[in-house]
């Protein structure tokens, strides 16, 4: 394992903890509460994004259209709150990766057209990722409220292992150096995610450069 594999399995190797054995599983959100959920998400994304951490709750609920205890009721705290959008991004990501990313005939397309959706994502949700980092503190694994903030061990490991599925494709078709793993994959997407997020605006030309990294290497 190379030094960036660990530092991306370190970062992501914090499980939440384990529900009680005792406890009933969790009844399906009924329609109008899914419904709620889903708003409070999305006012939470806008209002972080314009007041960071001095974020309120009652803001988040009147964005929502919904009351202020209903917020509490989903998401107790902030920090909560932001594990949530975090998780949904991941679900977002894996989704893509599968109806689009794996679908497509051509895998080289399909990696050039990875690169510019995540790009255009974070263009899209800049200004909320900028306050998780805040809200994470310096530790990436930070415990925040009882769990850590960032995807779940295993929504890490099912778009690995959808990752994986990609990079099979592409090396049996010849687009993809021989020795690409999946587990190369996730630092490159979080470089291009750093540069739009620092305000560089020709990041089309980093990926082309991680592109062009990522080809078929000549026999020696």
């Amino acid at each position: 394992m190379n030094d960036t594999e660990a530092r991306f399995r370190l970062s992501t190797s914090t499980s939440r903890p384990e529900p009680d054995s005792g406890a009933q599983p969790q009844k399906p959100l009924r329609a109008d509460a899914a419904r709620n959920r889903a708003k409070i998400l999305d006012a939470a994304r806008e209002v972080f994004s314009e007041y960071g951490r001095d974020a309120q709750m009652d803001e988040i609920a009147r964005r929502a259209g919904v009351g202020v205890g209903t917020v509490y009721r989903n998401f107790p705290t902030k920090q909560s709150l932001a594990v949530a959008i975090v998780e949904q991004r991941f679900d977002a990501i894996s989704d893509w990766v599968a109806r689009e990313m794996l679908t497509d005939p051509d895998p080289w397309r399909a990696l050039e057209r990875s690169f510019q959706w995540c790009a255009e994502m974070q263009l899209r949700d800049r200004g909320y990722a900028e306050i998780v980092g805040t809200l994470a503190g310096a530790a990436p694994a930070q415990h925040l409220s009882g769990g850590p903030l960032g995807p779940s061990v295993e929504q890490v490991e099912g778009l690995l292992g959808l990752t994986a599925a990609w990079v099979e494709r592409a090396k049996a078709a010849g687009v993809v150096r021989a020795d690409l793993k999946a587990s190369d994959m996730p630092p490159l997407y979080a470089a291009l995610a750093s540069i739009v997020q620092a305000g560089v605006l020709d990041w089309r030309r980093s990926v082309e450069i991680v592109l062009d990294g990522l080809r078929p290497r000549p026999a020696r």
